[in-house]
């Protein structure tokens, strides 16, 4: 007997569920909800950097050191490099890196140099007269690498 009124009760209950969502109007919503739109934008390409490029070989490095006061042991170097590109693809925005060694062999200090110079397929870059500051007095040697360089087309050489 008891499960026979709880089925029915139940029963009931899910009618009465039913005619009410019948019954019931839906409601329009109040604020509509409005669908995302869909913004398509051409991007500007970017350059591709390439990270210690082996088409860039350094030819020839030097290294003149100058005192920069009477009071301090710090120099500036005066360096002279020549960079060839060996590759296919020119490239741009080269950084190189220094590194400064004593007479032991002992490295003393790294120096970074943005270039913002282009360097088109089988050509040669000088650089006569790069300033570079703060270089211990201790310092005999240098040796100058490509830490990366931006790859860009020929025709973005005519910029």
């Amino acid at each position: 007997m008891l499960r026979k009124s709880l089925f029915w009760g139940l029963t009931l209950l899910l009618i009465a569920a039913i005619v009410n969502l019948i019954i019931r109007r839906p409601r329009p919503e109040k604020e509509q909800i409005s669908k995302p739109v869909e913004v398509v934008r051409d991007a500007q390409p970017s350059p591709t950097r390439v990270l210690a490029p082996r088409d860039l070989e350094i030819v020839q490095s030097s290294m003149e050191l100058v005192r920069e006061g009477t009071a301090n042991q710090l120099y500036s170097g005066r360096h002279e490099i020549e960079i060839r590109n060996i590759g296919k693809v020119a490239y741009r925005e080269i950084g190189l890196r220094i590194v400064y060694f004593d007479r032991v062999g002992k490295v003393l200090t790294t120096k970074t140099q943005p270039l913002i110079k282009i360097i088109l397929p089988g050509t040669t870059l000088k650089l006569p007269n790069i300033l570079m500051t703060d270089i211990p007095a201790s310092a005999v040697s240098c040796r100058v690498t490509t830490l990366y360089a931006d790859v860009g087309s020929v025709s973005e050489s005519g910029r």
